[in-house]
C-alpha cells in the first residue's frame, strides 16, 4: 500500500505559485513537484472559511451535508473522516501542525495543553497528533510552542524571537517583520518533526501525514531574516467590488458586522474599511503575503528532500493544497468570507505519486471535496456513501475521464447563522453563478470570456436563461448528493 501524506495552507491564493502565474516570486520546489506530477488550474475549495473546507477535504462532502458550517463548530462525525478509515485499514496515521476541525476559543481537542513536546493520542480518528492553533506570531502553540522553549524560547520573557514590528497603524493583515529566525519558524518545526517521524516509523507499516501549514494566512509576520519581494514587481489588485451585492458593499464601507453579522460575527472578515487602504499598505501587504509562500515553498523542498532520503518519495501519493484563498485587495476587499470571487474559492492543488499519476495540467473544474474519494480510489478502499466528491484517479492515470467528464460543475458554499448572509456556489466550465437565499441579489460571471469577474450579469435580463439552466444544474447535483436511507424492501 502506498504512503499519503495531504499538506494543506491556509489561505493560499492559486496565483500565488510561480507555475500558476505568479512570475513575480520564486517558488522552485512547488514548481518542480507541478512539472512532476498533476497541475490543477481549476480547483475550487467547498467554503471560503478554514473549518468547513478542512472537514470537507476530510470527509468529502460538502458544509451543508458534514455540518460544520463555520468555524467555532464541531465536528459532527469523525467516523467518517480520511483518519479513521486509513486507521481502521492499518495505517500509521499523524495530524501535524494546524487541523482546525474543532473550536479554538473554548474547551476542545484542540485547546488542550500538551504535556511538553508528547504527541496528542487519538485525535479526529489520528493515532497521533502534533498540533498549532493560529497563525504566525500569534500561533506559537501547542507542540510548537513546547519545542521552541527546548531551544531556550519562552512565552512572558520578552525575547526578541516573539517580537514583531508591526509596519502600519490599523492595518488588518499586520504585515510586521518577525523577530523568530526562519530557522525556527513554524514550517521549520514541521520539517524537523517529519523527519523524527520518517525515522521512527514501522517501515513495515504504511503512513498517512496529514500537515497543516499555518502560512500565509495573516498576521503577517516574515522572519526577519527571510528575504521579502520588492513590493514595486507585484503587480495591483484588480478589478472592483460590485455595491448591488449586500455583503459587497458592506465590507468596503467597514460594516459587514451592522449588516450582516449574525450570533458570532462575520466569520473570516471584521469591521475593516477596505475602501481606504493606501497603496504603500497594499503593495506592502502583498509583498509580505506572497513572501511567506516563498518561504513556504523553501520548506517543501526540505520536506521532498526527506521522503527521498528516507526511500519513501516514489511510494507515497503526495497532494498539496490550501483550504481557501485571500482576496488580498483584488475587488477592493481583503481576506476571506463571504465573497465568491475566483481569488477567494479557487485554491492550489498539485498531485504526485512517481509512475502513477502521469505529469498533466487537468483545467476541468474540481472540487476538494474530490480528495477524499480520489485518495481511497488510489489504495484500492471503498468509498463510504453520501460523498460529493468523485475520484479523480482516472483523469490522473490518463485511463478516461469518468465523472469529470460528466460532472455539470462543482458546488461552494457559506453559511452564518440563520439570520446573516449565505450563498451557494455554482461553477462550471463557462459560468459561475452564486445564488444568495433569500436575497434579491446574486452574481452571474461567464468565466470563459471574463475570467477576472469584471462584469456582473446577475441584473442583466438577457442572461435569466444561463441563470435559469445553471440554478436547475445546481439544484439537480444537489439534490443527486442527498442522503438516502437503506431500502431492503418495497414497504
Amino acid at each position: 500500500m502506498p504512503n499519503v501524506i495531504v499538506i494543506t495552507t491556509d489561505q493560499q491564493r492559486f496565483d500565488s505559485l510561480g507555475c500558476n502565474g505568479g512570475v513575480w516570486m520564486r517558488t522552485p520546489a512547488l514548481d518542480s513537484l507541478a512539472a512532476q506530477g498533476a497541475r490543477f488550474t481549476r480547483a475550487y475549495c467547498a467554503n471560503p472559511v478554514c473549518t468547513p473546507s478542512r472537514v470537507s477535504i476530510m470527509t468529502g462532502q460538502l458544509p451543508s451535508r458534514h455540518g460544520s458550517y463555520n468555524i467555532g463548530t464541531v465536528a459532527a462525525d469523525c467516523g467518517r473522516f480520511l483518519s479513521t478509515v486509513l486507521t481502521r485499514e492499518g495505517y500509521r496515521t499523524h495530524q501535524l501542525g494546524k487541523a482546525h476541525f474543532y473550536p479554538w476559543d473554548t474547551a476542545s481537542p484542540e485547546t488542550t495543553r500538551p504535556e511538553g513536546t508528547k504527541p496528542f493520542r487519538d485525535f479526529a480518528g489520528f493515532e497521533t497528533a502534533e498540533l498549532t492553533v493560529g497563525h504566525t506570531d500569534w500561533g506559537v502553540t501547542g507542540q510548537y510552542e513546547a519545542w521552541l522553549a527546548q531551544k531556550g524560547i519562552r512565552k512572558g520573557h520578552r525575547m526578541p524571537q516573539l517580537q514583531v514590528k508591526r509596519l502600519f497603524e490599523g492595518d488588518a493583515y499586520q504585515a510586521g517583520d518577525w523577530g523568530m529566525p526562519a530557522s525556527l519558524h513554524s514550517g521549520a518545526w514541521i520539517v524537523d518533526r517529519v523527519r523524527a517521524f520518517l525515522q521512527e516509523r514501522d517501515p513495515a507499516r504504511p503512513f498517512y501525514l496529514n500537515i497543516g501549514v499555518q502560512d500565509p494566512h495573516h498576521p503577517l509576520s516574515v522572519p526577519f531574516d527571510w528575504p521579502k519581494i520588492p513590493p514595486e514587481t507585484i503587480p495591483m489588485p484588480l478589478g472592483a467590488a460590485d455595491e448591488k451585492v449586500g455583503p459587497q458593499k458592506a465590507l468596503r464601507e467597514g460594516k459587514i458586522e451592522e449588516a450582516w453579522g449574525g450570533r458570532f460575527g462575520i466569520a473570516g472578515n471584521q469591521d475593516t474599511v477596505w475602501k481606504d487602504v493606501s497603496e504603500k499598505v497594499i503593495r506592502t501587504v502583498r509583498s509580505y503575503y506572497y513572501s511567506m509562500v516563498e518561504l513556504f515553498d523553501r520548506q517543501m523542498g526540505e520536506l521532498i528532500a526527506l521522503l527521498k532520503e528516507n526511500n519513501v518519495f516514489n511510494d507515497t501519493l503526495l497532494i498539496v493544497t490550501s483550504d481557501h484563498g485571500d482576496m488580498l485587495f483584488d475587488h477592493g476587499l481583503g481576506e476571506k468570507g463571504p465573497m465568491a470571487y475566483e481569488e477567494v474559492l479557487k485554491v492550489p492543488l498539485l498531485m504526485s505519486w512517481p509512475g502513477k499519476i502521469r505529469p498533466c495540467t487537468i483545467e476541468e473544474p474540481v472540487s476538494l471535496t474530490d480528495l477524499y474519494p480520489t485518495v481511497l480510489d488510489f489504495l484500492g478502499i471503498a468509498c463510504p456513501p453520501d460523498c460529493d466528491g468523485i475520484s479523480l484517479k482516472p483523469r490522473l492515470t490518463g485511463c478516461r475521464s469518468g465523472e469529470l467528464a460528466d460532472r455539470p460543475g462543482v458546488i461552494a458554499e457559506f453559511k452564518e447563522e440563520r439570520d446573516a448572509v449565505r450563498y451557494r456556489c455554482f461553477i462550471t466550465k463557462e459560468w459561475k453563478l452564486v445564488e444568495y437565499q433569500g436575497a434579491p441579489f446574486g452574481e452571474l460571471y461567464h468565466l470563459a470570456k471574463d475570467p477576472k469577474e469584471e462584469e456582473n450579469l446577475w441584473f442583466d435580463t438577457a442572461f435569466v436563461p444561463v441563470k435559469y439552466e445553471l440554478l436547475r444544474a445546481m439544484l439537480d447535483r444537489a439534490d443527486r448528493g442527498a442522503f438516502l436511507a437503506q431500502r431492503p424492501c418495497r414497504c
